[in-house]
């Protein structure tokens, strides 16, 4: 018997992968990965934020507990998660809110799996102190999404770029226009809201420069190689950053190394986007090593590494990401940051500011389709009791609240355990739980707190209340606050 011999072929060109088959292939990997449960993402949501930038007139009430329309904002995030695949996720939560989180999620209609991770609420973590803090539950790609996110998008719009290039990472804008002018309740606010800088590579979807306004006194200087490398380069100053980063392993890896930040958006991102431009240095460039040679800190290039055949595919792939020019695939460049910004009629908000917390009680109902894939049925709680007939369809009502028969409600939203007696009129307000407005009350455009009480005949306008307070009978106000005072309160941030 003949020795074997090995024998090679030549491939001819039209035999090498298009990117459009490398996306299918792995679409196939993704499916035989599902059957042997191998996760190719990981989601953590981040429910930890102190809501800053809203009135801090709630007291207990955790950011993101505020009620939307039937459910508490966190519930929106995670049934995003749910619509795409996701069967579970983590929650990073503040140790002081987990029961009460626990609690409310467990009235809200969810079919996804949640792990609450709390963290301390006397430490002043931000978002990437929490991150670190889950590192060792962290074994794939990751998806972190911000829990005050509201949006009908359908995320798989953010997976597949992500997916398609390879990218170190992926983020999601919403391109809404400027924001809807409205009169709000409480004291007076001249407060600007904070705005990115933001640039995209129209041809690539390539995020390529990122930065907070604020920082920029006048012009705004671009580096040269941006305008070298990418032809055509949109600017952005007022696009709603979503809090939705996909991101590889081994970023994680990198900021845990580096521990210098403490914030993703404001810190981590802007760096990853800017270092696209550089280049790993040659051994003999490296500085920063011990006397036996081992070096101190490793630059982001030294994580950066593709572990897989994804390099050798594109080199031997007819595939560019640009269609003019001479420059290779990728610019050979070793990180990419991709931003994904939908189409205008796009619903996104995040719940972070009195603005934004107002004008998604006003949309959610309306949305209510786009953002569920299914209509709002139980808008009156079974196991609430609503008497009066003068109560329209953009209106919610909690479980084991009363409405007694002689009220008028609109585009109000009611939560549990409430009590609404009669000659009361309510219109675009805000109703938490366990709050009684006594008989004769008229109230328009108010937000009332957690177990706030509200004696006879008062007349509010454009008012906050806050939790557990007593609004005296007779008390008439336009645009007032009315809390209990604390040595740290921010009338309106």
């Amino acid at each position: 018997m003949g020795k074997n011999k090995l024998i090679i072929h030549h491939i001819p060109r039209s035999m090498i992968l298009s990117q459009q088959q490398l996306v299918a292939d792995k679409t196939l990997v993704r499916l035989c990965a599902k059957m042997h449960k191998i996760l190719e993402f990981q989601a953590v949501v981040l429910a930890a934020g102190k809501g800053s930038r809203l009135p801090d007139v709630g007291g207990s009430v955790s950011k993101c507990l505020l009620p939307v329309g039937p459910y508490p904002v966190l519930w929106y995030s995670l049934n995003m998660l749910e619509k795409v695949g996701f069967q579970e996720t983590m929650i990073v939560v503040l140790d002081e809110d987990k029961s009460n989180i626990l609690n409310a999620l467990e009235n809200c209609p969810l079919k996804i799996k949640y792990e609450l991770i709390d963290i301390p609420s006397e430490e002043d973590w931000g978002t990437a102190n929490s991150l670190k803090y889950i590192s060792n539950r962290v074994t794939t790609d990751l998806v972190v999404v911000s829990g005050d996110l509201i949006t009908n998008i359908n995320l798989n719009e953010v997976l597949n770029l992500y997916r398609k290039h390879d990218a170190a990472l992926t983020t999601l804008f919403f391109n809404n226009g400027p924001e809807e002018w409205q009169k709000l309740p409480g004291l007076p606010n001249k407060t600007k809201p904070d705005r990115d800088l933001v640039c995209v590579d129209e041809e690539t979807q390539r995020l390529v420069f990122l930065a907070s306004a604020s920082d920029f006194e006048g012009n705004v200087s671009i580096p040269k190689l941006l305008v070298k490398k990418f032809e055509s380069i949109n600017m952005y100053s007022r696009l709603l950053d979503a809090h939705v980063y996909v991101m590889k392993k081994w970023i994680i890896n990198y900021f845990i190394d580096a521990d210098r930040f403490t914030s993703i958006k404001g810190e981590l991102i802007p760096l990853i986007v800017k270092k696209q431009l550089s280049k790993p240095k040659n051994p003999a460039e490296k500085k920063g090593t011990s006397e036996k040679n081992v070096e101190l800190f490793k630059d982001i290039f030294y994580y950066a590494v593709d572990h897989g055949y994804e390099s050798k595919i594109r080199q031997m792939s007819a595939y560019n990401d640009h269609k003019l020019g001479s420059k290779p695939v990728y610019c050979n460049d070793t990180l990419r940051c991709y931003a994904h910004i939908p189409d205008k009629n796009t619903f996104g908000i995040r719940v972070n500011t009195l603005s934004s917390f107002c004008l998604s009680n006003k949309k959610i109902i309306s949305q209510w389709e786009n953002l569920t894939g299914s209509p709002l049925t139980d808008r009156l709680h079974p196991n609430s009791e609503v008497k009066t007939k003068q109560i329209d369809e953009t209106c919610t009502v909690g479980e084991k609240s009363f409405v007694s028969e002689k009220t008028s409600i609109k585009n109000t939203f009611i939560a549990a355990n409430c009590t609404i007696e009669n000659k009361v009129r309510l219109t675009n307000c805000i109703i938490m739980n366990n709050v009684t407005i006594k008989e004769g009350c008229v109230l328009q455009d108010c937000i009332i707190y957690t177990g706030a009480t509200l004696e006879g005949n008062c007349s509010l306008q454009y008012c906050i209340v806050g939790p557990h307070h007593l609004v005296s009978a007779s008390t008439a106000g336009v645009h007032q606050l009315y809390a209990e005072t604390t040595d740290n309160m921010i009338t309106l941030g």
